[in-house]
């Protein structure tokens, strides 16, 4: 019987070694770095080479700095002179900010904000001549916290940061499941076995009813696929509910972000992008005529109701949905994203409410000074849901077909022609120049924040084809953007807060995220300082 015991023991200590041992093999044979032996690096190695190469980048952003003074003193050009500066910072963030081969440097940390103000105020400086007191001192303290080697600080790197961390461990092991050569040459069979067998499409998938009348599935029958985390948003308790405390509050974020606004004279306004389940929850679970009462909807109705402007899509949307036999979804088949349609609508309806705004003297964005026009193209749109699932190297999903209306910018000039013969009149002729519709920065008295919504039909195909063009187009002025993947809840305003700049003469803030970054946006709801 004990024979039997060790048998079974040895059977799963081989499978638990397989994985590593494999991965081991494979980097021995190949160019890659050695995964398996990154633990052991990261605790005996890695803290103190960050050190030496921290104060290695320090040293030369003091001297890039340096530079630079002299530089603006003789009269050169502000952008110009900070070029090695913004470089010299940019090398030191990279390293300063990952502490090791997994683990990123908590946003908390002083030595995370202290980085960050000075990456602000480099940024802001060409447009902010007397910050240059502060942009010096803060370069100061930051040449004196980093242009030194301190065992101190590299020791507490691997206390805080290191292998027995759970921060560090889940990156160790998701890293291990999408690189590990055993991994990589099993999952795809078996991700397709289990799709073919039980018609599962994967953890963060999930399949969608079937729907059949063609008159009710907007003439394309068959099954939708949902990203799990815009179902879980239903389904799981509000943000704001007492069992979701851990969260942070992104109420009180939004009210935080638009009091800093208005402290530069801008408004903000809050565009909450409906999920494909809340506006298709019929596709999603087979009951037709179901209405979710879904937290992004109440979350909005409270903003406006603490008195934050705000767009809401779910009532148009919704109601748009009557005519998609005719039309067309609203959304795409495999994909979390809106179609060329469910863009446009959304673009009508935010131009129609900063026009209100306009009308209501809350805002000031000039008269409209653009000429655009649109033309159709067509684009193949391969879902992201689909990548999601694995299963696309396998084709299982396909390729939708999707028609945009390219926006473009027109310029209409009049020039006389002379007389051909003295029989003749003089001619006017109406010249029409077309480009390419694109953000302007100088001009603009909008800037919008986004994510992947902002982001699809405008600068991936068709271009330019986007909500934002089309909302430009609406109201005819030009507009600047700012769009971050995923990230529009925190990563979005981080980037806006490293080019505060941009700000300048800006009179309207346009800030759209999806409804499940409420709940599940990357890096959370925090508050960051401008």
């Amino acid at each position: 019987m004990k024979k039997l015991y060790i048998a079974f023991i040895v059977f799963f200590a081989v499978l638990l070694l397989l994985p590593f041992t494999v991965q081991t093999v494979a980097d021995l044979r190949g160019e890659k770095r050695f995964v398996s032996l990154d633990i052991f690096k990261d605790v005996v190695y890695t803290p103190f080479k960050r050190e030496s190469k921290m104060a290695e980048s320090a040293a030369k952003l003091n001297d890039a700095w340096f530079a630079a003074r002299e530089s603006i003193a003789g009269g050169a050009e502000v952008g110009e002179s900070l070029e090695g500066v913004v470089s010299a910072l940019s090398d030191l963030e990279s390293v300063a900010l990952s502490v090791n081969s997994y683990a990123e440097l908590d946003t908390a940390e002083a030595d995370y904000k202290l980085l960050k103000l000075a990456d602000t105020l480099v940024a802001a400086l060409e447009d902010e001549p007397e910050t240059f007191k502060s942009v010096d001192s803060t370069l100061k303290a930051v040449e004196a916290e980093f242009g030194h080697f301190s065992v101190w600080r590299a020791l507490c790197g691997i206390k805080h940061y290191g292998v027995w961390t759970s921060r560090y461990l889940r990156a160790f092991e998701n890293k291990v499941e999408d690189e590990n050569a055993l991994v990589l040459a099993f999952r795809p069979k078996y991700q397709l076995a289990v799709w073919n067998v039980f018609n599962d499409p994967g953890e963060k998938v999930v399949l969608g009813a079937n729907c059949q009348d063609e008159s009710g599935c907007a003439g394309r029958p068959g099954r939708w696929l949902f990203y799990r985390q815009d179902v879980e948003f239903l389904v799981q308790p509000s943000p704001l509910d007492v069992r979701s405390a851990k969260l942070d509050n992104p109420v009180q974020a939004i009210l935080k972000f638009r009091d800093q606004l208005k402290a530069k004279g801008v408004e903000l306004l809050v565009v909450v992008v409906p999920g494909k389940p809340s506006i298709y929850p019929e596709r999603l679970t087979g009951v037709d005529g179901l209405k979710l009462a879904g937290h992004g909807k109440a979350i909005l109705d409270s903003l406006a109701i603490l008195g934050l402007n705000t767009v809401d899509l779910y009532t148009p949307l919704l109601a748009a949905k009557a005519d998609d036999a005719n039309q067309g979804a609203l959304y795409l088949d495999d994909d979390t994203h809106w179609t060329p349609r469910g863009a446009e609508l959304a673009a009508g309806e935010i131009a129609k409410k900063v026009n209100s705004m306009v009308d209501a003297g809350l805002i000031d964005i000039g008269e409209p000074s653009m000429d655009y026009v649109a033309s159709d193209s067509l684009a193949g749109r391969m879902g992201d849901i689909g990548e999601m699932s694995g299963l696309n190297k396998f084709n299982v999903f396909k390729v939708q077909q999707v028609t945009g209306h390219v926006v473009l910018q027109q310029e209409i000039s009049e020039r006389t022609e002379a007389p051909t013969d003295s029989l003749s009149d003089s001619t006017v002729v109406r010249d029409t120049t077309k480009t390419p519709f694109k953000d302007d920065f100088r001009k603009s008295k909008i800037l919008i924040l986004g994510d992947s919504f902002s982001r699809i039909y405008q600068t991936d195909a068709p271009v330019n084809a986007g909500w934002i063009a089309h909302f430009a187009k609406n109201i005819s002025r030009p507009v600047s953007s700012i769009v971050s993947d995923g990230g529009a809840s925190t990563l979005v305003r981080e980037k806006l807060a490293r080019k505060a700049g941009v700000l300048k003469g800006k009179k309207l803030l346009i800030w759209e995220f999806v409804e499940r970054d409420l709940r599940f946006g990357a890096e959370g709801w925090k508050t960051i300082e401008f």
